[in-house]
């Protein structure tokens, strides 16, 4: 999926309900959630969660880590929103509803 995003590959892969790119970055956030987790509590209880502040390479380690997971959200982010302009308006009102909007065409109902 990435060789087509990037347009070095003409072939589309395999339609299923989410391509494997977006499986790897579905499951990356998830793990991303987790370690966001451990060193938010490290760097808000350094003290009383000592062992866990130790574990990640002490305070200043914990902050530059959760800093960078950060980043990682922030980045995840705006490659969801550059998939969403691509892919168009519809598809977005789409994602808003919950369901495909398409314009209709007026009946003679809707005439009178």
């Amino acid at each position: 999926m990435m060789l087509h995003d990037l347009h070095l590959s003409k072939t589309l892969p395999a339609f299923t309900r989410y391509n494997p790119a977006q499986q790897i970055a579905y499951r990356l956030v998830i793990v991303m959630g987790a370690g966001s987790l451990l060193t938010g509590l490290a760097i808000y209880r350094p003290v009383q969660l000592g062992w866990l502040t130790g574990l990640l390479g002490g305070y200043q380690w914990a902050r530059f880590e959760h800093f960078w997971l950060t980043s990682g959200y922030v980045l995840f982010f705006a490659v969801h929103i550059m998939q969403v302009v691509r892919a168009g308006w519809n598809n977005f009102r789409s994602m808003v509803a919950g369901c495909e909007i398409r314009e209709r065409e007026p009946s003679a109902y809707d005439r009178k």
